[in-house]
């Protein structure tokens, strides 16, 4: 493991620092908290993936604790995001752990965070750790483009469609509707329908940007709100494959944190609150909740306690019960998140390729629709019936 060696980076004695240097030491930090708020919500996954793969690396490797970060910011382009590294860097060579200096930007880094971080100091392990949370926040980066990519193909699709369908019966239609008029004969109910419908186009296709647009600041303001997110799981749970989808995503993450924080021999207690509040997954927030007070509280095994629960599958409790017995918990979540991963990943390939052609066949049907209901007209007119 790395020695960090932060005697000899100190900045000087406290003898030699008198009140002025102090308080223009308050100022800069004062500056630099000023600063560094601006860029509290982009800090994300992705830089916080490569600080915390880089920054295990290189103490796992010796380097001390100053050099790695001097490391890590030469390649950091951003300059709040390099300027938060410095801060960081400096209360630790004042004498802070790395655990308090994280902490102290709470904006930033969770308490699931934080707390990894102190258990990774306190036992020996914190190159270790701060791996495993650059995996964790790599799965995290995976997690977020698996659900965009099985949502982005079809709200482009549906999207097309209804922009498509829209200049039909708003440009189209109208036309041969002009010409059908001129000719005075009886249209068919289909036509008529159609005609109908493109007559007020306008108003239907306001109400359903309207309703988009509803539901888009819902989600803009809602959606930490408890009510939303309940009403929001409950309705994706209740969509056809992928409901399994989502279930095996947030499974694995589950897993995957599980297995960080009893590797890093976090009591059971405290490892179910920090996982809790890092899965941002209504169902299994209020099932881990429930399952925390049972085992602190009554007793249970945890196993027994995640039985109760139908978001949590009879194989995942079943291996959580070997793992118990066995007395190798580490072991059967790495091998749950893996194996959950795999199939997130077949799942979701296998979804693509079934709703690709749906949609297409959808699509198809529309314009379909306006196409038999234009040329029936027509095909009428040649036969002489119309």
């Amino acid at each position: 493991m790395a020695q960090i060696d932060l005697a000899k980076y100190s900045v000087g004695t406290t003898k030699s620092l008198n009140l002025d240097k102090t308080s223009d030491r308050k100022n800069l930090s004062d500056v630099l908290n000023t600063e560094i708020s601006f860029l509290e919500k982009k800090f994300a996954a992705k830089e916080k993936e490569a600080f915390y793969s880089e920054l295990g690396l290189l103490l796992s490797t010796g380097v001390d604790i100053k050099k790695s970060f001097e490391i890590i910011e030469e390649d950091i382009i951003n300059k709040k995001h390099k300027l938060l590294l410095q801060q960081i860097k400096n209360d630790i060579i004042g004498g802070k752990s790395i655990y308090q200096a994280i902490e102290a930007h709470s904006a930033i880094f969770s308490k699931y965070e934080s707390q990894s971080i102190k258990i990774g100091e306190e036992s020996g392990k914190l190159p270790e750790v701060l791996i495993e949370l650059g995996s964790f926040y790599k799965s995290s980066i995976q997690l977020k483009r698996q659900i965009v990519g099985v949502l982005t193909y079809p709200v482009v699709v549906i999207s097309m469609a209804i922009l498509i369908v829209y200049f039909m019966l708003a440009y189209v239609v109208p036309i041969f509707s002009d010409v059908f008029t001129q000719t005075g004969g009886e249209l068919p109910e289909i036509t008529k329908f159609l005609i109908k419908l493109s007559n007020k186009s306008g108003s239907i296709f306001s109400v359903i940007l309207f309703i988009v647009l509803s539901i888009f600041i819902l989600h803009k303001t809602q959606s930490t709100k408890e009510w939303y997110r309940k009403f929001t799981s409950k309705l994706f749970l209740r969509i056809p494959v992928i409901n399994k989808l989502i279930q095996k995503i947030y499974l694995a993450r589950f897993c995957q944190s599980m297995k960080l924080l009893v590797g890093a021999r976090v009591m059971i207690n405290d490892a179910l609150d920090l996982v809790k509040n890092m899965i941002e997954y209504y169902p299994m927030e209020k099932a881990l909740e429930v399952v925390k007070r049972e085992v602190v509280n009554e007793g249970k095994l945890l196993n027994e306690s995640l039985a109760q629960h139908s978001i949590f599958p009879t194989k995942l409790v079943a291996l959580i019960k070997l793992s118990e017995e066995v007395n190798a918990p580490e072991v059967i979540f790495e091998k749950l998140h893996k194996q959950y991963s795999a199939e997130i990943e077949h799942q979701q390939a296998v979804l693509g390729k079934l709703i690709e052609p749906l949609f297409i066949i959808i699509l198809g049907l529309f314009v379909g629709f306006i196409l038999v209901a234009m040329y029936l007209p027509m095909f009428e007119m040649s036969t002489g019936s119309f």
